[in-house]
């Protein structure tokens, strides 16, 4: 269309030149200055058709460069949100039915993920776990029975029901003896910051979890210790660690554990609220026995090399359990147990980097990159993943598992887990945001599955790092950009 413009607009410009040229050209006798005239008419001629060649190019250009915004509200939604300028974002929304990206933002780069490493470490217990999870390995020698744990995050823990495995302990009537051999891993995952230990997003992983490796402390009721008036600490057994002398940290804080050791600091001030502050717990294997022991109310000794296979094996806790606590609520340990638990299946021994090398190798393979992952929970900065690597993983877990229970997996926008105050759905409507969520300071991540009003079902994963507004503010406008797809497509 605009180059048949030019083209008719220039001939006629052409004509009248031409027309010009030859009436000068009858007028003028010399032969000479007819002959510079042909020549300046040539010269002339093609200056011309070359200056409106290029303007016709220029305004095709132009033209065609306006038409994409006009057509594209994510591409100038971008453009104007003041809140992504300051980030670096990879975005990418794919659509099952036509298999392809509706949308690229550098979503072939890499960006650190945060707890969208969870979507990984799903996957990979999906392929390797069975439904019902085993809680420990044990083998009965003469009047011992010799046990060891699998990983399992549900033991006495009070977020989960009670698996059978403290009842199955309890019943027995062999001399109990407790082995740790076959852990391979360090307690802190690779990468994690040297001064989470008290921090309750970041208890240790170890071989046998027990109260979820925390201790569960009331701190208004610590001053109340001895009037005996209520327990503390959950375990009661942690009491023993409570420590009001006071001791140099650097600053005053209500409650704060030792580095080096379980002691527990509690610094009385006027405190007007019961706060329940879950601090972890550092693991040994004598710690492990003593606990367990209290508990059962009976002695639990610790087997140095027993040389048995532990070919018995109590199985307890659903696996969908944790799969929905990891995931609802983004439960860090949870997550780092799982892989510990793919390891002792797979190999007999417990190593997150070995469970994740052997399921990027096997599990990961087809994604269209390759993710480098280095722990479950996705506490690590060293994790690096790809928008579009994420949106063709959650089509695998719709594919394989289903669309009833994958989105029973994810939080529910305005409904449910770590996305339950965002991404409301229109009053009266079911959600339309089924997501996890990722965050690290200066880094969220939002990756699951968007409902449109025209009745699709689009992936999307949005990965934000390196800014440095608040995280509410890039998970409103996050907000604004899901609305944007669910009435536009």
């Amino acid at each position: 269309m605009i180059y048949f413009t030019c083209a008719k607009f220039l001939k006629l410009i052409i004509n009248i030149i031409v027309h010009l040229m030859s009436r000068l050209l009858f007028v003028l006798s010399s032969s000479k200055l007819r002959s510079k005239m042909h020549r300046f008419k040539s010269l002339l001629l093609l200056v011309l058709l070359i200056l409106f060649i290029k303007s016709c190019k220029v305004a095709e250009r132009t033209i065609s460069d306006e038409v994409p915004e006009a057509q594209d509200p994510i591409t100038a939604f971008f453009d104007a949100s003041e809140i992504f300028a300051q980030s670096i974002t990879g975005f990418a929304l794919y659509d099952p039915q036509s298999d392809s990206l509706l949308y690229n933002r550098d979503a072939d780069r890499f960006f650190t993920p945060a707890s969208n490493t969870k979507i990984l470490t799903l996957y990979a217990s999906l392929k390797v776990l069975p439904d019902t999870l085993p809680s420990l390995r044990y083998e009965v020698r003469n009047d011992t029975l010799y046990f060891r744990g699998t990983g399992d995050p549900a033991f006495l823990n009070p977020v989960f029901d009670n698996n059978g495995a403290i009842d199955f302990l309890k019943d027995r009537t062999e001399v109990l003896a407790y082995y740790d051999g076959h852990f391979k891993d360090d307690h802190f995952g690779s990468g994690w910051a040297w001064d989470w230990y008290p921090a309750p997003y970041a208890p240790e992983k170890s071989p046998f979890p027990v109260y979820g490796n925390m201790m569960r402390l009331q701190a208004q009721q610590v001053a109340l210790l001895m009037l005996d008036e209520e327990v503390p600490v959950k375990p009661r057994f942690f009491e023993r660690y409570l420590n009001n002398n006071g001791w140099n940290t650097g600053q005053i804080e209500l409650v704060t554990r030792s580095r080096e050791s379980n002691e527990l600091l509690y610094v009385p001030k006027a405190d007007t609220a019961r706060q329940e502050r879950n601090i972890p717990f550092r693991y040994n294997r004598e710690l492990f026995t003593e606990l367990l022991a209290d508990t059962l109310g009976r002695e639990v000794a610790i087997a140095e090399n027993p040389g048995i296979k532990f070919s018995e094996t109590h199985y307890g806790t659903p696996a969908d359990t944790l799969y929905k606590r990891m995931m609802l609520i983004s439960d860090n340990l949870v997550a780092e147990q799982l892989m510990l638990m793919v390891s002792d299946h797979l190999f007999g021994d417990m190593n997150v980097e070995r469970a994740i090398r052997h399921s990027v190798q096997n599990y990961l393979n087809g994604l269209p990159q390759t993710p480098r992952w280095n722990d479950g929970s996705g506490l690590t900065r060293y994790n690096l993943v790809t928008p579009h690597s994420l949106v063709i993983l959650l089509e695998q877990l719709m594919n394989e598992y289903g669309e009833e229970r994958t989105l029973g997996w994810f939080p529910a926008g305005g409904v449910s887990g770590t996305i339950r105050g965002f991404y409301h759905a229109p009053e009266g409507e079911p959600p339309y945001v089924y997501a996890k969520t990722g965050t690290l300071r200066n880094n969220t991540a939002l990756s699951g599955y968007l409902y449109t009003d025209s009745g699709r079902r689009l992936n999307f994963s949005i990965i934000n790092n390196n800014y440095v507004v608040g995280n509410n503010a890039m998970r409103t406008e996050m907000g604004k950009l899901l609305e944007l797809i669910r009435t536009n497509y």
